[in-house]
């Protein structure tokens, strides 16, 4: 994606700020050509860089186990990548109102390409030195974090003026990179084989730079500026607080909103399980089972594919779901399952049917919860307070793969799933047991920022 996440099911994305402020509403049919380039933009390099990201998921955790042949390394890269990365998303906020969301996610998305790129070309020099490798990560998480705040921000802006709702705009969206990570999983698992882990971390490295270029070309200036005017005419006065004070305005409309406290704390735990599989589980799996990558990219593909379809299902009818019990059974059905099944001696084909039945419920998870989100956040808080929300449900996931390894070393592979699949279990329980979860049901004619 544009600099983005790299777990797959869900994210948390977040915001508050002045009462009575409404989000920017989508005037259907209004949306011409040139107005609907923007969105078509995002969509295109969040399309590209995500393919890329994805190929890398797998190509560099392969490169660092394949050398050094130990899980607690692997995940120790992975941490060294995503901690920055969880931290810069908090801390960036204040940036990205001050600086724009256009101009963070394009130089954002340029440092991680020259960053990502480093990566081929020291291990073409036979420096495979460990220390190296974690200064570069560290740096691409760096920067990868506000510009993935930056992107969020951009979305309600674009997608109001192609003409939408942002139910559909945050569909199409998540869509985007549900296809990307269609295409770019079973890619990256055949183009390990054939041009080798580094080679792979080189082609995401030039997916970030076509995002980049493609974001200044085409998407408006003004995209992802907290300032812009309000409808009826009344333009926000420009933020001019402290960036401390920012940042506690942004905690602060979080942990007093429930909807926004339940989101954050879940997925911490969601987003933790899941950068365990994603990060070391399913590469120990196919390594023990299979001794190659090759099924692992179907495995992610299959999951993906399921994704498109869910996120295309919301597109068409989210507007006519019930949020708060869609979103629950989806979150069951996408987590634990795939960590009972792994664990499991069972047929491949089993594999396959349990993580695309997975695949579809994810689809719709990201889609419903945006739009939740930005219907509950007025627009000129929306940077600061979706990257706390995000920041908190992201805290997990720097330790996801380290802890896994850890639990693998002390214990078994099939340990590290059923602990995998309880935290996972236990976590989907909350959207069906606490009544804060029904905000998510808010009608998009309530102003924002009322319902607490």
């Amino acid at each position: 994606m544009t600099a983005r996440d790299k777990t797959a099911p869900a994210e948390a994305a977040p915001t508050e700020t002045a009462a009575g402020v409404l989000p920017v509403p989508a005037t259907p049919g209004v949306g011409g050509a040139r107005s609907r380039r923007g969105f078509a933009a995002l969509l295109v390099a969040e399309t590209i860089s995500t393919a890329g990201t994805r190929m890398s998921q797998l190509a560099l955790p392969w490169l660092v186990l394949t050398t050094t042949h130990d899980p607690v390394t692997t995940g120790l890269v992975g941490l060294a990548e995503i901690a920055p990365y969880v931290v810069l998303q908090i801390l960036g906020a204040p940036l990205v109102d001050s600086l724009g969301g256009r101009r963070v996610a394009i130089t954002g998305n340029l440092i991680a390409a020259a960053v990502m790129g480093t990566i081929p070309l020291l291990w073409a020099a036979g420096q495979h030195q460990l220390i190296p490798l974690l200064a570069l990560v560290f740096v691409a998480g760096l920067v990868r974090g506000p510009a993935d705040s930056a992107t969020r921000v951009m979305l309600p802006a674009v997608t109001a003026d192609a003409g939408m709702g942002i139910d559909r705009g945050a569909a199409l969206l998540d869509g985007a990179s549900r296809t990307a990570s269609l295409l770019g999983a079973p890619a990256g698992g055949i183009l390990i084989g054939l041009l080798g882990a580094a080679n792979v971390v080189a082609l995401d490295a030039a997916t970030f730079a076509v995002a980049a270029v493609l974001l200044l070309v085409l998407v408006p200036g003004s995209a992802g500026i907290t300032t812009d005017p309000e409808p009826g005419g009344h333009r926000l006065e420009e933020d001019t607080t402290s960036y401390l004070a920012q940042l506690r305005d942004g905690f602060h409309y979080v942990l007093h909103q429930r909807l926004l406290r339940s989101i954050a704390g879940m997925i911490l735990f969601t987003n933790f399980a899941d950068a365990a599989m994603s990060g070391l589980l399913l590469l120990l799996w196919a390594q023990h089972r299979y001794g190659n990558t090759g099924r692992l990219g179907i495995v992610i593909a299959v999951m993906a594919g399921g994704a498109v379809v869910g996120s295309a299902l919301v597109a068409a009818r989210g507007a006519h779901l019930p949020r708060r019990w869609t979103f629950a059974v989806s979150f069951a059905l996408a987590g634990a399952p795939r960590f009972v099944i792994l664990a499991l001696p069972t047929p491949f084909w089993a594999v396959l049917a349990v993580w695309g039945v997975a695949g579809l419920a994810a689809g719709t998870i990201n889609p419903l919860l945006s739009a939740a989100e930005y219907e509950t956040v007025p627009r000129p808080l929306q940077a600061r307070v979706l990257s706390s929300v995000g920041g908190l449900a992201w805290a997990g996931i720097p330790f996801g793969a380290l802890l896994a390894g850890v639990l693998v070393n002390a214990t078994s592979l099939t340990t590290a799933l059923v602990v995998g699949a309880v935290v996972y279990g236990v976590a989907t329980l909350d959207p069906f047991l606490r009544p804060a979860w029904a905000l998510m049901n808010r009608r998009a004619d309530t102003p924002a920022g009322t319902l607490l």
